[in-house]
């Protein structure tokens, strides 16, 4: 039986290489939108313009970041150096808190190490009224 090749041409070789130069350079978000980059991948978190997010003030990060520990032990086990905690609301989404630390390979920026859903946490709807404004889940 002969084995036949196909070269890849047209639009699926295209993408194809798009996906390849996406994954070598990290993408720049867009200037209009706020956001953090992974840690540990290229994705980026976009805070939108319709979207609700505030960065939580030194004292609410410790108290959310010690909730989460408690929530998830494997947390606490690991370690999690959390230095932002950003509470965010996709518009018509979950509330979220995305956990940030001090970016290792960008002094001075910070990037994100986990998402978790907000709705588990018993300070979520103080601090959705005192950051976001909002009393609405």
């Amino acid at each position: 039986m002969e084995r036949t090749h196909r070269k890849w041409t047209g639009l699926p070789w295209a993408l194809a290489m798009v996906a390849v130069q996406a994954a070598e350079k990290p993408p720049v978000p867009p200037g209009n939108v706020d956001g953090l980059p992974s840690c540990v991948s290229a994705d980026w978190i976009h805070f939108g313009r319709d979207d609700l997010s505030a960065t939580l003030d030194d004292g609410d990060r410790r108290a959310v970041v010690a909730e989460m520990r408690s929530l998830y032990p494997v947390l606490e086990r690991d370690g999690l150096p959390v230095s932002r905690v950003v509470l965010w609301r996709q518009r018509g989404g979950a509330l979220v808190y995305v956990a940030a630390i001090d970016n290792p390979r960008r002094a001075g920026e910070a990037c994100f190490i986990a998402t978790v859903s907000a709705a588990r946490f018993s300070m979520t709807a103080p601090l959705r009224r005192k950051y976001l404004l909002d009393a609405d889940p």
